[in-house]
C-alpha cells in the first residue's frame, strides 16, 4: 500500500514537471519566434534527460522512466519549434 502512495505521488509529480514545459512550448507556436532561445542548453538538457532514462530504464523505475520519457519528448519539441522559429 506504501509503494502504490509513493508511486502515485510520483506520477503526480512528474505530471506537474511535465506541465512546466506547456508555457514555452505555447509561447514559441504562438510568437513564431526563438530569438530568446538558446538551443545549445535545450540540446544539454535533453542529453541528460536521455541518460537519466537509460538510468532509470536499467533500474525499472517506472515513475523515472515517465518523467525522464516525458521530459525528452518536451525538450525535443521546444529544441524543432526553436530551430523552426529560429530569425537570425
Amino acid at each position: 500500500m506504501e509503494d502504490l502512495i509513493f508511486r502515485n505521488l510520483g506520477l503526480i509529480g512528474t505530471l506537474i514537471f511535465i506541465t512546466a514545459y506547456i508555457p514555452q512550448i505555447k509561447h514559441l507556436i504562438k510568437v513564431k519566434d526563438s530569438s530568446g532561445i538558446s538551443i545549445f542548453s535545450w540540446s544539454i538538457w535533453l542529453f541528460g534527460a536521455i541518460l537519466l532514462f537509460i538510468y532509470a530504464s536499467h533500474n525499472k523505475d517506472l515513475v523515472f522512466i515517465a518523467l525522464t520519457s516525458l521530459e525528452a519528448l518536451a525538450i525535443l519539441i521546444v529544441i524543432i519549434l526553436a530551430i523552426k522559429f529560429n530569425k537570425k
